[in-house]
């Protein structure tokens, strides 16, 4: 009876199982999946968004060094009527006849202002800030391209797992259903009873169940990796590629690890440059106490006339240029400078615990999922053990099973418990791909032995 040759090349295979590359469906390769996922994620496209946020910043501070410069165009007029005047001494008459005028004026101009000559280097430190600030932003999309990744890794090989479970479970149907065929030709010779017979199609009731659940979880597997991807609609994923076999983690040196996690990884970089950001914005605030020095110009030219033509003037004929200084010495400021140098000590302050912090979840981060590796590779060992004994310890019994020396609950038994081992066999591959996948999270870059 062939019941578990089908087993041992599904898990011995490199590559994924042919039954899911239907005529409909869309082959999907890890890094396809990676690199759709860039495109299309929420949260990462949400944080792509505060780039454009940074930036203005960054240029905000890059044209304070730069004038403003203004052109003004102006034009007024009106009309009096005037019934009073004043005589000789002062006093108000009444005229005899009523005065009416018109007036007009028209106004041009050239004004550059804020031209800063000195601020005590307040500039160059608010430059400096947000230049820290813009890395900082750019280091948390790296940090969410990084997650991003990671999760639509672990979601890829629990879509292959549980496409893989499917043909495990098809194996095992198929093998329930020989061993019914069997039990129903010894009972036609009389070595088995009724009994025999609806105990053997209870199990292939119980294993046609165990296939609809697989292919459940296989579908709502693909509906994670495409949620993760930031894509639900589509034809079925032919996924293509296979995790790499287990390998022993002891080879890996966890110190270096978690060194170039916290030399590398995105999430470091992003509170570095932060605190660095608040460094600058402390200096900044420091430089309130000095004097500043600025200056500016105008040009213009404008006319006044005694009708409306004001309002059309395009060529006012009087000139004028001005050139002023403006010298800003801060003596008491009702306490401002005080209360603005302590918060922005206190933001930096905190940018530091936070840097301290970051850099120590990074490192446990790395050793809990070095650890968390280990185990996984532990557990893949042992169950890939006890797949070839109950393997073994199967054939003896549907030996026995053959000449009436075992009873059916016996073999059921038997044939369970290798259907369990090769379960867990091919649950603990894959759980060992995905704590890979999250080392690699955690580390910032590829891991190998």
């Amino acid at each position: 009876m062939k019941v578990f040759s089908l087993f041992a090349a599904l898990l011995a295979a490199a590559a994924p199982v042919a039954a899911q590359t239907a005529q409909d469906s869309m082959p999907l390769s890890l890094a396809q999946a990676q690199r759709i996922a860039t495109e299309n994620n929420p949260q990462y496209r949400r944080a792509q968004t505060e780039l454009g946020t940074a930036e203005a910043d960054l240029r905000r501070t890059r044209g304070a060094f730069l004038p403003t410069v203004s052109l003004d165009f102006g034009a007024s007029g009106g009309f009096s009527r005037r019934f009073t005047g004043q005589d000789q001494f002062g006093e108000t008459v009444v005229r005899d006849t009523v005065l009416e005028s018109n007036y007009s004026r028209a106004s041009q101009g050239l004004a550059i202002r804020s031209i800063t000559l000195f601020d005590g280097g307040k500039r160059q430190r608010e430059r400096r800030a947000a230049q820290s600030g813009y890395q900082a932003t750019e280091a948390r999309i790296g940090a969410e391209e990084v997650r991003v990744r990671g999760e639509v890794e672990r979601r890829y090989w629990e879509a292959v797992r549980t496409s893989q479970a499917i043909a495990l479970e098809e194996a095992l149907l198929r093998s329930a259903r020989e061993r019914l065929e069997s039990t129903r030709a010894l009972q036609r010779v009389g070595v088995r009873g009724p009994i025999d017979v609806l105990g053997a199609e209870v199990t292939v009731a119980e294993q046609e169940q165990a296939l609809e659940k697989a292919r459940g979880d296989a579908r709502r597997a693909q509906l994670d990796l495409r949620q993760s991807m930031g894509v639900l609609d589509g034809p079925p994923l032919a996924l293509t590629d296979a995790p790499a076999a287990p390998f022993d983690p002891a080879a890996l040196d966890i110190s270096a690890l978690v060194a170039r996690a916290i030399s590398n990884h995105p999430r470091v970089a992003r509170v570095q440059s932060a605190e660095q950001q608040a460094e600058h914005r402390l200096s900044a605030a420091h430089t309130s106490r000095w004097p500043r020095l600025s200056m500016g110009a105008n040009l213009g030219r404008s006319q006044n006339n005694s009708d409306y033509s004001g309002f059309v003037q395009v060529n006012p004929l009087d000139q004028a240029v001005g050139l002023n200084f403006d010298l800003s010495i801060p003596l008491f400021s009702q306490y401002q400078t005080v209360y603005q140098i302590q918060a922005a000590r206190a933001t930096r302050d905190a940018a530091r615990e936070d840097s301290r912090a970051e850099r120590l979840t990074v490192e446990r981060d790395v050793r809990v999922a070095v650890v968390e590796l280990q185990n996984a590779h532990t557990a893949a060992a042992q169950t890939a053990r006890a797949v070839e004994l109950n393997r073994r310890r199967l054939e003896l019994a549907q030996q026995q099973y053959r000449v009436g020396a075992l009873t059916l609950m016996e073999l059921t038994d038997a044939v369970e418990r290798a259907a369990r081992a090769e379960r867990d066999a091919l649950r603990t591959r894959f759980e060992f791909a995905a704590a890979l996948a999250t080392l690699d999270e955690r580390v910032g870059g590829g891991v190998a032995p």
